[in-house]
C-alpha cells in the first residue's frame, strides 16, 4: 500500500485487503444489483457528520457535467437526506411509462437525481426505520428508479460505517471513494474508520478531500480558522493519497439553502474535481485491461 506524495507524482489507488471468511461483511452479503447503466460509481464518504460531505458530493456532480459527463447522485442518506434541497429540487418522482420504475429528479444542469426526500416530499414526518428497512430503501431507490446512460453515479453515503453504507458497498461495488474529513483531530479518526471499511469491502480508495480547510479574506489574506491545514498529514496516517484542500466559502450556504448549488464556483475545487474524474477514468480503464488497484498518475495536488 502506498501513500500519498503531497509534493505531487503517483498516486495510487488503493488495493484493499480482501475480507476474511469471518467478517460481518461475508457473514450477511447481499446481491450486487445491475450497474449495465452506469458506467463508474463513486462513493463519497465520511464516517463523520457535519464535514461537509453533502457539499463535496453536489459540487463534484455539479464539475463532473460542466465538463459534459452524463451524470447521477443516489442520496444514500435515507433518514437525513439533503442532496435533492442543494440541488432545488422539490418535486416527487413520477412513473415511468410502463409503471414499473420512477424517473429521477433532474436539476437545471441536467444532473439526475434520486433521494428518499424527493419520494417523501409530501410528508414531513421523519422515518423511524431500524436498519433493515434503510437497508431495502437504498437498493430500492437504486433499483427502482430508471435511470438513464449515465457515466458516473455519485453516491452520498450517510456518516457512520453499519448499515448503510455496508448496502451500498456490497450492492454497488463503487469503482472508487473519496473520503471526506475537517481539518480537525476527531474528524480525521473517524474518517480513519471510514476508509478501514472501504478498504474492507475492497473498494479501490481515491483519496482524501479536506473540507473547510481555510477562509480567504475579500481582500485576499488566507486565515486558517482551524489551524493550519493537516490533510496532507491525514492521508499520510491513513495511508491513502491526498486529493487537496477546499475552503469556507461564505456564498455557500445561502446557495445551498437556495437549491442552487450548481452556480458554486470554486478554482482549487475545479482542479480536484478533475483530479478525481481522471482516477475514475484511469481506474475503469485499467479494470477493462484486468489491473483493478493499479498506479494512477495525477497532477500535483492543489496548496492547502
Amino acid at each position: 500500500m502506498a501513500g500519498p506524495d503531497p509534493k505531487g507524482g503517483r498516486l495510487k489507488v488503493l488495493p484493499a485487503t480482501p475480507p476474511r471468511a469471518s467478517s460481518p461483511e461475508a457473514s450477511f452479503a447481499i446481491g450486487r444489483l445491475d450497474r449495465s447503466r452506469v458506467g463508474s460509481v463513486l462513493a463519497v464518504i465520511s464516517g463523520k457528520g457535519g464535514v461537509g460531505k453533502t457539499f463535496v458530493t453536489a459540487f463534484l456532480a455539479a464539475e463532473f457535467r460542466r465538463e459534459g459527463a452524463a451524470v447521477g447522485v443516489l442520496d444514500a442518506d435515507i433518514t437525513g437526506p439533503s442532496i435533492a434541497r442543494v440541488f432545488g429540487l422539490g418535486g416527487t418522482p413520477h412513473l415511468s411509462a410502463d409503471g414499473k420504475s420512477i424517473e429521477p429528479l433532474t436539476t437545471s444542469t441536467g444532473i439526475h437525481v434520486m433521494s428518499m426526500a424527493s419520494v417523501t416530499a409530501a410528508t414531513r414526518i421523519p422515518l423511524l426505520w431500524r436498519g433493515p428497512m434503510v437497508n431495502s430503501a437504498i437498493r430500492g431507490l437504486y433499483k427502482d428508479t430508471l435511470w438513464p446512460p449515465l457515466d458516473y453515479l455519485l453516491v452520498d453515503l450517510p456518516p457512520g460505517t453499519s448499515d448503510a453504507p455496508m448496502t451500498v458497498f456490497q450492492s454497488l461495488a463503487p469503482d472508487g471513494v473519496v473520503l471526506v474529513t475537517a481539518p480537525t483531530e476527531l474528524s480525521a479518526e473517524v474518517v480513519a474508520k471510514a476508509a478501514h471499511m472501504a478498504k474492507t469491502f475492497r473498494a479501490p480508495i481515491l483519496g482524501l478531500i479536506e473540507n473547510m480547510a481555510y477562509l480567504v479574506c475579500p481582500h485576499g489574506d488566507r486565515i486558517d480558522l482551524f489551524g493550519a491545514s493537516r490533510g496532507p498529514e491525514y492521508a499520510h496516517r491513513m495511508g491513502i493519497p491526498y486529493l487537496g484542500s477546499l475552503p469556507i466559502s461564505p456564498a455557500l450556504p445561502a446557495l445551498a439553502d437556495a437549491g442552487r448549488i450548481e452556480e458554486f464556483r470554486e478554482p482549487t475545487g475545479e482542479i480536484i474535481a478533475r483530479r478525481v474524474r481522471a482516477l475514475l477514468d484511469r481506474l475503469a480503464h485499467a479494470a477493462r485491461g484486468g489491473s483493478r488497484g493499479a498506479s494512477l498518475s495525477s497532477p500535483e495536488p492543489p496548496g492547502g
